[in-house]
């Protein structure tokens, strides 16, 4: 059994926050020793987009806060990093934007940007090749890593939260290019899963006070489950998202190349709550991405059928401010910016959604071909005659 701490905070109101966050690293540090006076925390938050905390597509700062706040008071340095996929540079503009400055300047931590720090390269083996990646030194150099993910959907992932949150310990445009070389779902997720565990172990604690449903991880609808969660295994954490959000965990490809792996609990089930009980913070008709539906065809069959079943990103009317982040951002020159707006190359597209990602005005969202729209329609349909039955 894995050990999951969870904690009902209904808002982010700072004091309710820090006595929350404390409570549940009282309890990691029960079942494993934190940190030593003098040693290095590096916190890894969500900071996805150059977005305010309301937007919820962001850790939160008020978390940021509390948990820089106790390894500070601990004796610890402690040093804030993420690296979104189009930082260009602005990462002062991110950490203001975000809150992560205060959130930095209040507990006595100290900012770091990922592009402008040493590199490491690990090797790593994933959907039968060898790959080398690079990854902040830092994670390898400090004492404890504390990753901070957000509770999103994605629509590439379904979901993303602890284990993906540790992919932006890859500096800035290289995560783009992994969407290039695994345009998939589910080699992706392999990729993911296969890359984190190569990682030095971390404690995760989930922001879900504020959480993010749709079409995630950027432009979705903000939702309110009012909790937070902490353990020392992210599989732990993405099965417990799973279980309070009502989603088939085996519909989850990063879980099921974990369990393959023998990484982290195999199923819900192996899951030991501590703390308040998940049944008080379900997440009633979560609304997730549902399974790309290149996850469903073999190569061949995709192919051929590329002309009437794809999906891909799409401009939202009226929207878009050709600010140029989404063409900076994609990994096979498939975005031209035209007459002050986005326009995308369906035959050259790979549905990273890279760019839905980046955009900060939410001006892009996934759109399907008639032919998909359908073929959803009609499984929707089935399910709910289903229910009904």
């Amino acid at each position: 059994m894995t050990r999951i701490y969870l904690k009902k905070c209904p808002d982010y109101h700072y004091p309710k926050v820090a006595e929350a966050v404390t409570e549940l690293l009282d309890q990691v540090a029960v079942e494993r020793p934190l940190i030593k006076k003098g040693q290095t925390v590096l916190v890894k938050p969500n900071m996805l987009s150059c977005k305010t905390p309301d937007h919820a597509a962001t850790t939160h700062p008020a978390i940021v806060e509390a948990v820089a706040e106790y390894f500070v008071k601990a004796g610890a340095k402690v040093l804030i990093g993420d690296s979104p996929p189009a930082v260009f540079g602005r990462a002062e503009e991110y950490w203001s934007r975000t809150g992560f400055a205060e959130a930095a300047k209040n507990s006595g931590a100290e900012l770091v940007c990922f592009e402008t720090i040493t590199k490491q390269t690990i090797e790593i083996s994933t959907n039968r090749q060898n790959h080398q990646v690079h990854v902040v030194k830092l994670a390898f150099d400090a004492d404890l890593i504390v990753n901070l993910p957000k509770l999103k959907t994605h629509n590439l992932t379904r979901i993303t939260g602890a284990v993906k949150n540790l992919f932006g310990l890859v500096p800035g445009l290289q995560k783009a290019v992994w969407h290039k070389v695994f345009p998939k779902s589910l080699e992706f997720s392999n990729f993911i899963v296969d890359f984190a565990r190569h990682l030095p172990a971390c404690i995760t604690i989930l922001d879900a006070i504020e959480g993010m449903e749709g079409q995630g991880p950027a432009g979705g609808n903000r939702i309110f489950p009012g909790f937070v969660m902490a353990s020392t295994c992210p599989v732990a954490i993405d099965r417990a998202i799973c279980r309070i959000g009502g989603i088939d965990e085996n519909t989850i490809s990063m879980l099921n190349r974990a369990r393959k792996l023998n990484w982290g609990p195999a199923n819900a089930d192996q899951l030991e709550f501590q703390g308040d009980s998940p049944n008080d913070v379900k997440i009633t008709n979560y609304k997730v991405p549902g399974r790309p539906v290149q996850d469903y065809l073999p190569d061949l069959l995709l192919n051929s059928l590329k002309k009437l079943v794809w999906a891909g990103p799409a401009l939202k009317a009226r929207t878009c401010i050709g600010c140029g982040r989404c063409k900076g951002i994609c990994p096979v020159n498939a975005i031209d910016i035209v007459d002050k707006a986005a326009q995308f190359d369906r035959k050259t597209c790979i549905s990273c959604f890279c760019c839905m990602e980046v955009c900060p005005v939410d001006a892009i969202e996934a759109h399907k071909s008639p032919l998909l729209n359908l073929a959803f329609k009609l499984r929707n349909f089935k399910k709910a005659f289903k229910r009904k039955k």
